[in-house]
């Protein structure tokens, strides 16, 4: 289990409940927003070092605005039809990774890098 709260951010009730059971299985606590700006509450509030935000509830303005408010925190970006593309955007507007939503594997790995770059800091600190 990795020792961080995550937020999870997704425009579909059933998708994250179902995503949120996988999820939590792997994280110490984990929130799901079902708006923007239950997102932004929840990443306040928790402190939350990892999120995975859903780009059909987030669009890509909202996903720039909360990675600069929120710099201390990985965005990880998901859609059901992620692409390249898609990809270039994210990154471009401050996420880490953009997977498709049901690549439980690639989120996993975007939160391992995460977490193995935030100790690093924290060690050299």
């Amino acid at each position: 289990m990795r020792p961080i709260n995550v937020v999870l951010a997704h425009h579909d009730a059933v998708s994250a409940e179902r995503l949120a059971a996988s999820l939590g299985k792997e994280f110490r606590n984990l929130v799901v927003a079902k708006s923007a700006e239950e997102t932004r509450s929840a990443v306040a509030r928790f402190r939350a070092p990892f999120a995975v935000v859903d780009l059909e509830l987030v669009d890509m303005a909202e996903l720039k605005e909360l990675c600069r408010s929120f710099p201390a925190t990985a965005f990880v970006c998901i859609h059901r039809l992620a692409d390249d593309r898609m990809w270039t955007q994210s990154l471009a507007n401050g996420a880490v990774d953009c997977c498709h939503c049901n690549d439980l594997r690639s989120i996993l790995q975007a939160s391992e890098r995460y977490v193995v770059i935030s100790r690093g800091r924290s060690a050299a600190a």
